[in-house]
């Protein structure tokens, strides 16, 4: 946005980083940062309040948890919500990167979709163990060649993964994790 003669955007106050020959913008550790906080937040939310442990007993066995009291129609509501309002935020700190056009979702859906299923059941150690993981192999790739081997180290990974896990990471890792 222009005022006057300033221009204001996230990005611009955030200086790059350089560690030897590697630079990343501020904005990229800005990204990093407030991912990580936001899935702390998450688990804080999901573990210790009363929302979290009724979204937990419905995604269970929402029969039961709706004999118990609870009313597993709006706890789907409220969670298809906060799903919904996570993803309005992500696509709002992706925009000043990777600008906005109503394909945008094409690039990223098959990385989604990967990062989850091999994650497991455990939703929130099995999404941030596999991003971890995926993301890791996939820039440390990407880095040392081309995005296309890049992309092609994540799927590579993925299949390996799925192969030796076929429940994913905390099917077998994390049995009793959130």
């Amino acid at each position: 946005m222009l005022f006057g003669n300033t221009t204001l955007g996230i990005s611009s106050p955030l200086p790059s980083v350089n560690v030897g020959s590697y630079s990343t913008s501020g904005y990229s550790l800005f990204m990093i940062v407030f991912a990580q906080c936001l899935v702390a937040a998450l688990w804080l939310l999901l573990r210790f309040t009363t929302l979290g442990l009724c979204a937990r007993a419905t995604m269970q066995n929402a029969r039961m948890a709706a004999a118990l009291g609870s009313n597993p129609g709006k706890i789907y509501s409220l969670t298809f919500g906060l799903g919904a309002a996570l993803s309005g935020l992500g696509g709002a700190l992706l925009a000043p990167i990777t600008g906005v056009i109503p394909t945008i979702g094409v690039s990223f859906i098959a990385k989604a979709f990967i990062t989850v299923i091999g994650g497991g059941s455990a939703i929130i150690a099995g999404t941030l163990t596999s991003s971890t993981l995926f993301g890791t192999i996939s820039q440390l790739v990407t880095y040392l060649s081309t995005p296309v081997f890049g992309a092609v180290a994540l799927l590579l990974s993925a299949i390996v993964l799925l192969r030796l896990l076929p429940q994913g990471i905390t099917g077998r890792f994390f049995r009793r994790s959130l």
